[in-house]
């Protein structure tokens, strides 16, 4: 099993640290917001020393069933907030993910009739399994879509290249139909996932739950709990939203699947929310938190992911999920580096092509 596709990246445990150096504390004066971040998960005093050193550092996030996965992990960066709330807010955690092959911004108007790239003659293999989909794991879809694929198929001319026109049609129709209901009525209207035996896996419910991790940042994720606890009515004036597919390639197979950006600045915190409320296979939904706060001359980062896969059930549970969470701690270190790496080149934070 490839545990990285469990791992991509970082979501909510929200936040963190922030204070104390060495052996003082510094003023709240300071960084009120990574105070009050630092306190809330309260991290000890040695791993908020190690912050303050410019070290990566885990912490612990509780997990809301038994699908999922998560972790958290903190750092701090001699760039200004600024600079790092610029980052954020251009969408460059996407623009800049290196297990993203491919991206591209939904309109915010009804969706076009086709969402996502069309697949490959490499794709082949997978093009045929949509269209001949059944309730399992193989792929996330619901009892509709599995329909609506095989009857495609039905209608198919026989030839390779057929397949290829028929399930990259049917399947952007399908993303496309997802994002107008996610975009209509939230997670209300996420269809569940039809698996063997006439069972669903619901995205929705740990989507749900997740919400509550906004309120772990203190005042900082105010707004941001408020647009996801009512998404999309009575959304803040201060929340920005975006909706992107993604193509990653995930336990050697071609991934799309469907991104919520928000994305909430103020003048002593930016938080930014990656909510993956659509995948095409091994796991079902995906949240990354990822908060910069002013600390000191720099900034404090701190970041957190939630994975729900049905991947970790069943027999040796405890040993998969202890080895799907460090590889997801891994994988999230790697990108808060990236981030460090980039701004210490002094490379602009600017906007990414296909973002506002």
């Amino acid at each position: 099993m490839c545990w990285r596709a469990l791992c991509v990246l970082g979501l909510p445990a929200i936040g963190l640290f922030a204070v104390l150096i060495a052996s003082r504390t510094a003023p709240a004066a300071d960084s009120p917001a990574a105070i009050e971040v630092q306190e809330s998960l309260q991290i000890p005093l040695e791993q908020r020393r190690r912050i303050v050193r410019g070290e990566a550092v885990s912490f612990p996030v509780a997990e809301n069933s038994e699908r999922e996965i998560a972790a958290g992990v903190a750092l701090t960066l001699p760039a200004p907030f600024s600079q790092l709330a610029e980052y954020l807010s251009s969408g460059q955690l996407i623009a800049q993910d290196a297990t993203i092959g491919d991206f591209g911004l939904v309109p915010p108007e009804a969706p076009s009739p086709l969402v996502g790239p069309p697949f490959s003659s490499s794709e082949r293999d997978e093009a045929a399994g949509l269209l001949d989909a059944t309730p399992g794991t193989r792929f996330n879809l619901s009892t509709g879509e599995i329909e609506s694929l095989r009857s495609a198929r039905s209608a198919e001319g026989g030839s390779s290249r057929d397949t290829l026109d028929l399930a990259s049609g049917a399947f952007r129709r399908l993303l496309s139909e997802r994002v107008l209901s996610y975009r209509q009525s939230g997670l209300a209207a996420i269809a569940p996932y039809a698996r063997t035996g006439g069972a669903v896996t619901d995205p929705a419910v740990e989507l749900r739950l997740a919400i509550a991790d906004a309120q772990r940042i203190g005042r900082s994720g105010t707004e941001l709990h408020q647009a996801l606890l009512h998404y999309p009515a009575d959304q803040p004036a201060q929340v920005a939203s975006y909706v992107y597919w993604v193509k990653r390639r995930v336990q050697r197979r071609p991934h799309l699947s469907l991104l919520h950006r928000m994305v909430v600045t103020g003048a002593g915190s930016t938080v930014h929310l990656e909510r993956y409320f659509y995948v095409e296979h091994s796991f079902n939904s995906m949240v990354i938190l990822t908060g910069a706060f002013p600390f000191q001359e720099g900034t404090l980062l701190v970041a957190s992911t939630r994975v729900s896969t049905d991947e970790i059930l069943g027999v040796g549970s405890q040993l998969k999920r202890t080895v799907a969470r460090g590889q997801m701690r891994d994988e999230m270190r790697t990108r808060l580096e990236r981030v460090r790496s980039s701004l210490s080149r002094s490379q602009p934070g600017g906007a990414e092509s296909q973002s506002p």
